[in-house]
């Protein structure tokens, strides 16, 4: 087919996408053995009829970051998180969030005319109003601002124990001081019993008014001691009316009978299952469901005159955590899957009923729907295991290894005939903004790293992008830190073409200096020299950075390039000792303890550094850096 044919085909699909509703729908740890394209015993068929339908494309090398917070940073800026300081992500006490001078994908949307909506787990700053998503473009949102469905889970349920104990206290008190007066009160009829017939009896009434219940009074020596009346005086034993086997029992105790006439309790769950079962009976308060009935309330309401874009974050992970503080002999693991299945499945359902929402409100035909995860699952089982959920990839959540990095995604839409639906072209998180902005009609935005990839996905041509980052970072330390036994850590990943490098650490660093004081210092991960070709050998298995150093001399320098952009994390160590979280909140935190940051500058130090463009509310440091190779490893940030 001629090169004038695939741009008159190109043409007409952009004209008839022209401002398409789109639908973001971001999973949470999923990895890429998680769905069914890639595992047919994966509980997701409602996804997999989307991504493998005529109208589907299955992105078969789709990129994010090694956790949660620098990929939904890359994906709503368009730009790596190394450059905005945000590389590592952010505890909730940290004072942290997106600088205010990156404008985000909600933010071009609603330029373009767009209605914009948010929905579930935002992670990306809320110590001050400005990070918050209704000043970063949505027009509404319902979610939690931290990171973790179980933070939320966990201040409510600390506020439920003291209630409980509150209570429990109380009542405790209010026993005893019934007690007391029932006894003084009891003494005093004695004392003075005969002397006043007419008070006797009303004290009498008084008492049978207000003598404490059994419940409360269980000591003996405050009951009374006379015998009740034998209602069943010259009546045989056996003439007293049988009560039935299961009479006035709990249902828990009531008895079966059994073909061989044998009377048997039946069998109570283990342990194990009961705490199974408590695992699956969790509220489901920030469940898929929840957050997916938002969205289908905002379909139905939709006018055709006025595109929408939802952004729906659904929390899909399953921590140990979970269960870690039930007590019981459990496979952690098995419970941990069980869970996980159960929130997939149910993510799977949300997905069916926000497609037949479209249909019925006639949206179905003008909608886009992207799926993507934040990141590859964490580590769960043996690489080896098919249950794994990474299987067959290398490494997990938290590492710059392919399971840590390499996740399922798929772009649906109506529109789309592209006769094949795998597209096996790099794509990085940084392009969802400028694909998604490129379907809205916007224009290009320059001086990000995110390239506009919906031309080569919707023709199955190759990729705009030959190059991607995975993370740039660097211990920084404060100078008086910087003594003669600083040891090298940093982390370093690229890829170009099929070429991998792995240099530094592959896990990611350390959030802050928290490790310190219990390990005896911080703990200085392995460092390595690793380089794959990802065509030939996907699993990262074979290492050949010995047989080939020209093509590692030539990814370090690229590398060294880009690390002179890096922003060093913010904030590192420094955290609130404010309570952060709210059990009455919907968004799960507390704003306004903290100031925004509009922008990090950072640059090489020289005699002026200190002083040029500097103002009262700015804040300035001088960090060293680590990675071999750098001549002045210094770094000034404004």
């Amino acid at each position: 087919m001629s090169h004038l044919t695939w741009c008159t085909i190109i043409l007409i699909i952009s004209e008839n996408i022209a401002k398409q509703n789109i639908i973001l729908i971001l999973a949470d740890d999923l990895g890429i053995n998680d769905v069914l394209w890639n595992n047919p015993s994966a509980p997701t068929p409602h996804i997999h009829s989307l991504a493998a339908s005529p109208s589907g494309i299955i992105l078969d090398n789709a990129y994010t970051l090694p956790v949660c917070t620098p990929s939904r940073a890359a994906l709503m800026s368009g730009t790596y998180p190394f450059k905005l300081g945000l590389q590592r992500g952010f505890g909730k006490h940290s004072p942290e969030g997106l600088p205010l001078n990156t404008t985000l994908l909600p933010e071009h949307l609603r330029q373009e005319g767009y209605s914009t909506h948010g929905f579930g787990k935002w992670h990306l700053g809320f110590c001050s109003e400005s990070y918050t998503p209704l000043r970063r473009g949505f027009d509404t949102y319902f979610g939690l601002f931290v990171g973790d469905d179980d933070e939320h889970t966990q201040i409510t349920q600390e506020s439920k124990r003291r209630a409980r104990a509150e209570k429990k206290e109380n009542m405790r008190s209010r026993k005893g001081r019934e007690i007391r007066n029932y006894k003084k009160k009891k003494n005093m009829k004695k004392g003075i019993k005969g002397k006043n017939k007419y008070w006797n009896k009303n004290k009498k009434q008084y008492h049978q008014e207000k003598e404490p219940s059994k419940k409360i009074t269980k000591n003996k020596k405050f009951h009374s001691k006379k015998k009740k009346p034998n209602n069943n005086k010259g009546k045989q034993p056996n003439d007293k009316k049988k009560k039935t086997s299961n009479q006035g029992k709990k249902p828990n105790q009531i008895t079966k009978v059994k073909k061989n006439n044998q009377i048997t309790k039946p069998q109570k769950p283990s342990k194990e299952e009961k705490i199974r079962q408590q695992l699956l009976r969790k509220p489901t308060k920030f469940g898929s469901n929840i957050y997916g009935s938002k969205a289908i309330d905002v379909i139905k309401s939709a006018k055709k005159e006025k595109p929408f874009f939802i952004y729906l974050a659904l929390f899909t992970k399953s921590y140990p955590r979970e269960v870690s503080k039930r007590r019981g002999n459990i496979n952690m693991d098995e419970a941990v899957a069980e869970n996980r299945r159960k929130k997939l499945s149910e993510m799977d359902e949300s997905v069916k009923q926000i497609v037949k929402a479209l249909k019925t409100s006639g949206h179905y035909s003008n909608t886009v729907i992207f799926f993507i995860s934040d990141n590859g699952a964490r580590a769960m089982l043996d690489t080896e295991n098919t249950n794994n959920p990474n299987y067959p990839l290398r490494g997990s959540k938290g590492t710059v290894y392919e399971g840590g990095t390499k996740v399922p995604a798929f772009i649906h839409s109506p529109g789309l005939k592209t006769g094949s639906n795998r597209y096996a072209g790099i794509f990085h998180m940084v392009d969802i903004l400028p694909t998604l902005l490129h379907l809205a009609g916007g224009h290009p935005v320059s001086g990000i790293d995110g390239v506009n990839q919906w031309e080569a996905m919707s023709t199955n041509v190759k990729s705009p992008r030959t190059t991607m980052i995975y993370n740039i970072d660097d211990n920084f330390v404060p100078a008086v830190l910087d003594g003669p036994g600083v040891q090298p850590k940093f982390q370093i990943a690229i890829r170009e073409d099929n070429f991998k490098l792995v240099w530094g650490q592959p896990k990611m660093l350390h959030r802050s200096y928290r490790d310190a004081k219990g390990r005896g210092g911080l703990v200085v991960d392995q460092q390595v020299l690793e380089l794959y070709n990802l065509e030939k050998d996907p699993r990262e298995m074979h290492n050949i950075a010995n047989i080939r150093m020209d093509i590692v001399l030539r990814l370090k320098t690229l590398a060294l390039n880009y690390y002179r952009d890096l922003i060093p994390p913010r904030f590192m160590g420094l955290q609130t000792t404010n309570q952060v979280l709210d059990a009455n909140s919907d968004f799960g935190g507390l704003s306004g303890w903290c100031r925004a940051v509009v922008s990090t500058s950072c640059g090489p130090l020289d005699k002026n550094s200190f002083y040029r463009g500097r103002g009262a509310s700015d804040m300035s440091e001088l960090f060293y850096g680590t990675v071999p190779g750098m001549v002045d490893k210094r770094t000034f940030c404004v």
